[in-house]
């Protein structure tokens, strides 16, 4: 157990932040081996002060003070007092002006904080490259959609092994996603089959209560593709054909052979071989190509 004071935190718990000149007092950090950080933030009424924190999820409670919340993807504007909370749940953009005098506000981060942020630019935090995994998110299973262009493929006693394995330990991985902020969707990149897992078992989905864990990578179409085709070349088969056709599709976005190669760990050979197979995947399908490769048969 710990207790924490705030007269006794030391100095370097204790930031002052230019411009704007605000205080955060960081009651927890990374250190502290709670998963997320608390800190008392006193902004000081001196104007708007932009704030985007793109690697943490923030939730604010208002404890003292008046001011107007701005989200400036949307252009809505928010009156913030004293037992107000608002939570930036998707890393939102805003301002926040403290009106006719100062701001106190309890904020909590999540991933924890380690400590050494600083505002880079102004107005976000530079922490150095973050792995996603650190944030996991429990987004609702209605708002999660698969990609059209996985190249991996189970067969069905794989399929109910799957089941049983989350039924039995609960979801150990992550789904990872791109979150499509034109339609609050949230695309999977990789872990198709969790997800179809939770969809589909009535009891997994009763019991995690229609909540499935995602990460969320901040990706591009070409990059998207690029992130799903190496996480399943890791781990083995695919179908060939559905392969050739994201060959396809990159060379169609204008990628080169070396940025393909580079970006999905193909070397020059199979991708002339990829490039060769879109439309005639029945020609090569006796053809050996590296360890990661594995026709899939019919019948």
């Amino acid at each position: 157990m710990k207790v924490i004071k705030g007269g006794e935190l030391d100095q370097g718990r204790v930031m002052e932040f230019t411009p704007g000149g605000f205080f955060s007092h960081r009651f927890l950090l990374e250190e502290d081996g709670m998963g997320y950080t608390i800190t008392r933030t006193v902004i000081p009424a001196k104007g708007p002060q932009r704030w985007h924190y793109p690697q943490h999820l923030e939730a604010c409670y208002c404890v003292a003070g008046e001011g107007e919340l701005v989200d400036l993807g949307t252009g809505e504007r928010h009156k913030i007092t004293p037992d107000t909370v608002y939570a930036l749940d998707k890393n939102d953009e805003h301002t926040f002006e403290a009106i006719g005098g100062p701001v106190t506000l309890i904020c909590v981060f999540t991933p924890a904080l380690r400590g050494n942020e600083a505002h880079k630019d102004g107005h976000s935090y530079s922490t150095g490259y973050r792995s996603p995994v650190y944030n996991v998110r429990s987004v609702p299973i209605d708002k999660v959609t698969a990609n059209d262009y996985n190249p991996n493929s189970v067969a069905p006693p794989e399929m109910e092994l799957l089941e049983t394995s989350i039924w039995e330990d609960g979801y150990t991985q992550p789904v990872v996603t791109v979150y499509d902020s034109e339609n609050d969707q949230y695309v999977v990149i990789d872990g198709f089959h969790r997800f179809l897992t939770l969809k589909n078992s009535k009891r997994i989905r009763e019991r995690e209560g229609d909540m499935l864990p995602v990460v969320v990578l901040d990706k591009e179409m070409s990059d998207r593709m690029a992130s799903t085709i190496r996480h399943n070349r890791a781990r083995g088969s695919h179908n060939i054909e559905l392969m050739s056709n994201i060959v396809s599709e990159l060379v169609e976005m204008g990628k080169g052979d070396r940025w393909i190669c580079e970006h999905i760990g193909m070397s020059p050979d199979e991708l002339l071989r990829m490039k060769q197979i879109t439309g005639l995947a029945s020609l090569f399908t006796n053809r050996e190509f590296s360890e990661a490769w594995e026709p899939e048969y019919e019948g």
